[in-house]
């Protein structure tokens, strides 16, 4: 060192800094290069047919989970790779409840909220893109901030705080790398390293970490049971206030990015079952959770109903087993947002004037937290009047909203039910809402007690694609006559899949076949705002045909003509006779001369 001269020394220390950074950095583009153990992205191109769509990646998940942990995933949510122009795009972030289980994707809250929007503002193209799901929190919103900023949003709706003491790398979690949040979210951002990732998974292979030995599988342990390391974290504990710290850390960030990029954030309140579930873990003493919770029983029987629900709020956060967030979260959530300058969805009184006495109970929650179809109606009906209220997305809005014909009018049938009954009744047959040793003992010899719950069985075990499921039913239906039933089944599969052109032909021939002919306009028309096709316009001509609007018919007979790619003598036949109907006889002897001779009018199926 003392042979360099004075003046070289700081390119020397230059030099030996910069030579492990340039090692690195050749190291990094190598992996790269050979697309070493890429990073799992949040949204992935959509089935082939639709390639001008993405949709949240179902691998998503394994960014936090191994494979053989049976992760959870995103629901098929399609939206447009280029977003167009005056188009309002919106995604609903958070856990379980926001993505709608135990239900399908025809009880989303973001469909449901979807449909809502675009009835109010049928001229607009608005989206609602779902990408929450099962067993995340704020780490994994905080996480898919960036890849959501770049599909362009107006809007982000969180509704988002029960998992976050047990939901991936939350505090009290068996994915739990660390309880300091600043560790964690580091983490998260080195994932992004192709280096980072090879020396992680040279820990893990060396360690032992993610082997499948004295793992709990998804066929003997709930998801709700694999992910809690912490069975007991007492409230104002260190851990408890880890987790309060994590939640309210990163919910400040997630608002602070959207915001930052223009983007308008609502959160929600968090609501949850208080009077229909006891606490799940309860220490001694007589200012217990269980004891609480007792008092509280005793309140609402003597009709001291205010001071119940205050009592029972209270039992639950004293419940050591944090599946229910604490009421210091809609606090937090409240803060958050009067710093932000953001709207607060009140979760809370939508549900509690919903419920007797205002106590929040089995009448809109099915098991702890999550809604059954009147609270998922009533989940959506709340942020929809929120966004209303604040004139958000929209400066003028309908006067008036009929959330009660919304309800009656959307495609839900008793399969819904059965299927969620059934996902609800096995994650009830095990821990923590049965004692760990009795786990799966009921749900393990179950018989279907009829061929609906058997084919419901068969869909929730991955035998039977809810897809076909609904076809079968549709096609069971209309055998035995009960068309409406069977069209109901196809209503329902277009509000799951509504980019599937197919189900919507499919539908439409239901409903034609039977003469429904409203029906099947309704659903054609839907269609055309997915993909304006040729056999569309064909089959709406033919319907106006027969309910004599000529000037409809020709329309449409004219654009299904435009959009044909082969000849079709009977759609050139029967646009003729909608000219002849419609008093434009030369234009009728026009097109009639393209017919081949011998051709002649075709009537509608």
């Amino acid at each position: 060192m003392n042979s360099i001269k004075p003046n070289y020394r700081p390119y020397f220390y230059l030099i030996i800094i910069a030579i492990p950074l340039l090692f690195f950095a050749l190291f990094e583009t190598t992996l790269r290069l050979y697309n070493y153990d890429p990073v799992i992205p949040l949204f992935s191109p959509a089935a082939k047919g639709y390639e001008a769509y993405l949709t949240p990646n179902p691998e998503v998940a394994l960014r936090y989970f191994a494979k053989n942990d049976t992760p959870p995933a995103p629901r098929n949510d399609y939206f447009l790779k280029q977003k167009p122009d005056g188009a309002l795009r919106i995604f609903l972030l958070g856990g379980s409840t926001a993505v709608g289980w135990p239900y399908g994707e025809n009880m989303m809250p973001s469909r449901l909220l979807a449909a809502k929007l675009n009835a109010a503002f049928p001229e607009q193209h608005i989206e609602v893109i779902n990408v929450a799901f099962s067993a995340i929190n704020t780490y994994t919103l905080l996480d898919f901030s960036d890849e959501i900023l770049a599909q362009s949003p107006d809007m982000v709706l969180i509704y988002s705080g029960h998992n976050e003491f047990y939901g991936a790398l939350g505090v009290g979690s068996s994915k739990s790398i660390s309880q300091n949040r600043w560790l964690v979210n580091s983490y998260l951002a080195l994932q992004q390293s192709s280096t980072f990732r090879l020396l992680n998974n040279l820990l893990r292979s060396i360690t032992g970490a993610g082997s499948t030995e004295e793992k709990p599988t998804a066929a003997t342990k709930t998801l709700m049971q694999r992910m809690v390391q912490e069975a007991n974290i007492p409230y104002g504990s260190a851990l408890y206030q880890a987790g309060a710290a994590q939640f309210e850390g990163n919910l400040r960030e997630l608002v602070e990015r959207f915001s930052a990029a223009g983007v308008e954030v609502v959160l929600s309140e968090l609501v949850s079952n208080l009077q229909d579930q006891p606490p799940f873990v309860s220490d001694d003493g007589e200012a217990s959770a269980a004891n609480i919770y007792a008092s509280a029983q005793q309140l609402a029987q003597q009709g001291h109903y205010v001071e119940a629900r205050d009592t029972y709020r209270h039992a639950k956060d004293l419940d050591g087993l944090r599946f229910r967030a604490p009421e210091q979260f809609n606090q937090i959530i409240h803060q958050v947002a009067a710093h932000y300058g953001v709207a607060v969805v009140p979760m809370q009184r939508y549900f509690e004037q919903a419920s007797p006495q205002q106590i929040i109970g089995s009448t809109l929650i099915l098991e702890h937290l999550h809604p059954n179809t009147d609270g998922y109606f009533l989940f959506s009906e709340a942020f929809y009047d929120t966004l209303q209220q604040h004139r958000l997305l929209q400066e003028s809005w309908p006067t008036t909203t009929d959330h009660p014909a919304f309800r009656q009018s959307w495609p839900l049938t008793e399969y819904d039910h059965v299927v969620a009954g059934l996902r609800i009744n096995y994650l009830m047959d095990h821990w923590p809402f049965q004692p760990w040793q009795q786990s799966g003992n009921v749900m393990a010899d179950y018989q279907p007690a009829s061929d609906l719950e058997e084919l419901a069985i068969q869909v929730i075990s991955g035998m039977t694609y809810p897809m076909d499921a609904r076809r079968m039913l549709a096609a069971d239906y209309e055998s035995q006559g009960d068309i409406d039933r069977a069209i109901a089944e196809y209503q329902a599969l277009l509000a799951m899949y509504p980019y599937d052109i197919d189900l919507y032909r499919e539908a439409a021939w239901m409903a034609l076949k039977h003469e429904q002919l409203t029906e099947a306009k309704t659903i054609l028309l839907r269609s055309l705002k997915v993909r304006p096709i040729a056999g569309a316009h064909k089959w709406l001509g033919q319907i106006y045909l027969r309910q004599t609007a000529y000037t409809d018919a020709v329309d449409y007979f004219e654009q299904a003509l435009a959009l044909s790619t082969s000849s079709d003598p009977q759609l050139i036949s029967l646009l003729s006779q909608a000219y002849v109907r419609a008093g434009q006889p030369d234009k009728a002897q026009g097109i009639y001369d393209r017919l081949p001779q011998g051709e002649s009018t075709v009537p509608i199926p």
